[in-house]
């Protein structure tokens, strides 16, 4: 994998927010990693080399969510195209052509990831949302998961950005993969552990009540960890399926757990774990596999 080096003082005072911090301490835990697609902080020559190993890459903002400002880009035949969130590609005939375009280097920092080649409901890209809350005792729990679907032309699985819609886990995978049965409960099981797995990682460093995973799943069925969503995950997604009854359970669990609490708001104040000072894998300190090829690491 592809991991800039980036010191303990930096992710832990705070200027790498968002996606590449949560990147870096999920990366740490053995039972997460495999899930992890290859992500960077994108400047000009990391972005050149993840098109020529991946050919289709995302480029994201380390902060915010809802899709924005998301942009695909991809490597086709000597050419360069790219489109942000949806719409029809520009093309560039080179990289720097495209950074300079994209504006990056004067933006906030950006990671950029693996592109992943998501299996498809008619033709559509999707991923899927884990639910996971803590109850009265302050304890994890599973409580929904459902797909969503992108909307046409969109890049994004962001329904409400992206135009797409929602549906049942179980109907994705039967209309994209055709996995049913025990297969479709399987598959929802290994959600669900690796939503707990990082639900353990995530509590290390601070204290959330509500996080919501957006897992992705390829082709050849294999699960991807797109991203956690902490504090204020969408519970207004699960009331556009259909059958109500996950959206009704989201909303008991946050009602009996702010219920349960004297002030829910300053809840992750109180219960925030000490910052860590220290930065390792397997005990030992992370480098990058961009330094050990004497490659440019970003600035």
């Amino acid at each position: 994998m592809y991991i800039n080096y980036v010191s303990s003082a930096d992710i832990n005072g705070g200027y790498y927010m968002g996606k590449f911090r949560q990147y870096k301490r999920f990366y740490q835990d053995l039972s997460i990693q495999p899930y992890l697609p290859d992500t960077a902080l994108c400047n000009p020559a990391i972005l050149e080399s993840f098109l020529d190993k991946y050919h289709t890459v995302f480029i994201k903002p380390t902060g915010g969510g809802r899709g924005v400002g998301v942009t695909k880009a991809w490597k086709q035949n000597n050419q360069y195209a790219y489109v942000i969130e949806r719409g029809q590609p520009v093309y560039c005939s080179s990289v720097p052509e495209m950074y300079q375009k994209l504006n990056l280097a004067a933006k906030k920092p950006h990671v950029v990831q693996r592109g992943i080649q998501l299996a498809q409901v008619q033709g559509r890209p999707y991923d899927m949302r884990l639910m996971m809350m803590r109850d009265t005792n302050k304890k994890w729990q599973y409580v929904a998961m459902l797909a969503k679907v992108a909307g046409v032309k969109s890049i994004i699985t962001n329904v409400a950005r992206g135009g797409g819609y929602t549906i049942t886990v179980e109907e994705a995978l039967n209309q994209s993969l055709n996995i049913t049965g025990e297969k479709a409960t399987k598959v929802k099981n290994e959600m669900i552990r690796l939503g707990h797995n990082c639900n353990r990682v995530y509590s290390r460093y601070r204290y959330d009540w509500q996080i919501g995973y957006d897992i992705a799943i390829d082709t050849n069925g294999k699960l991807w960890l797109i991203e956690a969503n902490p504090r204020t995950p969408s519970h207004f997604l699960f009331a556009r399926l259909k059958d109500k009854t996950q959206y009704r359970k989201i909303k008991r669990m946050a009602f009996l757990y702010k219920s349960s609490v004297k002030n829910p708001l300053n809840e992750s104040k109180q219960q925030n774990p000490k910052k860590q000072t220290n930065v390792k894998l397997n005990n030992k300190p992370i480098q990058s596999s961009l330094e050990k090829t004497k490659m440019v690491s970003n600035s």
